[in-house]
């Protein structure tokens, strides 16, 4: 493996660099704020003005439903590894970033909280 070490450019101190362990009760609180932030968006997602006859309204609804799901199926287990943490947080998106659209401002509170959690969870979990 040295060759390809060297093609791409990674030195050999890199392999044996010591790795921080990673406490799944350190993101907890956080990980409990996402769930709660996603719960409160997709709540106020599924109203009874929402435009629900949009396929892709309710995708997304369903997308955010189930990335919560998942997370709370993680945090039931003792513990979980940065790797488990990171393969649901990468499915979780907000509905948008910055300047809310015009469809979406009425969401703008709750779509900020998820994107603060995340963030939240990114920091506590040290990436």
């Amino acid at each position: 493996m040295g060759f390809l070490n060297k093609l791409f450019g990674k030195a050999d101190d890199n392999d044996n660099a010591p790795v921080a362990p990673f406490d799944s009760a350190s993101v907890r609180s956080e990980v409990d704020e996402l769930i709660s932030a996603l719960g409160a968006l997709t709540d106020a997602m599924d109203t009874e003005d929402a435009p629900l006859s949009n396929p892709g309204w309710r995708g997304r609804l369903h997308d955010l439903r189930e990335v919560r799901g998942d997370l709370r199926i993680l945090t039931r287990r003792q513990d979980f590894t940065k790797d488990d943490l990171y393969e649901v947080l990468t499915c979780v998106r907000p509905l948008y970033r910055g300047e809310p659209p015009k469809d979406f401002a009425h969401l703008a509170p709750q779509n900020e909280r998820v994107v603060s959690a995340i963030e939240d969870v990114h920091r506590a979990a040290g990436s």
